[in-house]
């Protein structure tokens, strides 16, 4: 079994998920994200309405169960912000709705600050999983700041933080958060997801393919666990990064 912790199954083909549930994937969660300029709330309500809605149609025809996290990315904060945090909990009472995300910041503003904090506020206060954006430019001086804002404002138990790297993870791996390893061409490799758990562990972390319309690899973790096979790890290490630990994470019966 995998579990895909983090993608955008939305900008991807059909094609795609018939090859992964082939190569041994069987759930995923797709994540709100900034998939078009989201100027105005109608256009974020209509990008969850698809992914809440619409993707596990076309999705689980091919026998993978898909999970969603919605959110207001900080790339996709529309003017009109607050008729989406008035909305999102409608979202989280669908059986398949499972954290708030992929929130974050992407660059260090006031607007970006603002509404992250009232979504970490949110759910912390109704006990509700967040999955958390980490950004390709600045990264250590960004992820600090996430980190001095998640910290504040949210149980650390409840944090999925993602897109963790060489350039974080030892700001990260004390803190208590489960940590996302993006497995992507211009992320993580497969050799260097393997070498990060061979140094770190396999106990706080899930992998993820973080598939959008960028550059991605759709069948990057079934190549990760089968170089961990390859390479002499254990079944249990490998099970706990493939779907264990996601799955205690947001409490899934399997």
């Amino acid at each position: 079994m995998i579990i895909d912790a983090h993608l955008h199954a939305d900008a991807r083909p059909v094609e795609n998920f018939k090859e992964m549930k082939i190569a041994g994937i069987d759930a995923i969660v797709t994540c709100a994200y900034d998939a078009l300029a989201m100027k105005h709330s109608i256009v974020t309500l209509e990008h969850f309405d698809k992914i809440v809605y619409d993707e596990p149609k076309r999705v689980e025809k091919e026998n993978i169960k898909l999970y969603c996290a919605v959110g207001i990315h900080p790339r996709a904060i529309p003017k009109d912000y607050e008729n989406v945090l008035e909305k999102i909990p409608e979202y989280l009472e669908e059986p398949n709705v499972l954290a708030i995300g992929e929130i974050g910041l992407d660059s260090i503003t006031d607007m970006q600050e603002e509404v992250f904090v009232k979504q970490l506020q949110y759910a912390d206060e109704n006990n509700i999983n967040v999955i958390v954006h980490t950004p390709r430019t600045n990264k250590k001086e960004v992820c600090q700041r996430s980190i001095e804002l998640i910290d504040e404002n949210i149980k650390p138990q409840l944090v999925q933080l993602d897109h963790i790297d060489y350039s974080i993870v030892d700001i990260a791996i004390d803190k208590g958060y489960t940590l996302g390893i993006t497995v992507q061409p211009l992320k993580m490799s497969t050799p260097d997801t393997v070498k990060m758990l061979d140094e770190y562990g396999f106990e706080q972390f899930v992998l993820d393919s973080d598939i959008s319309p960028a550059p991605s690899n759709h069948l990057s973790l079934p190549e990760t666990k089968h170089e961990l096979e390859i390479t002499g790890h254990s079944r249990k290490d490998i099970e706990k990064v493939t779907y264990k630990n996601v799955a205690k994470f947001h409490n899934l019966k399997l």
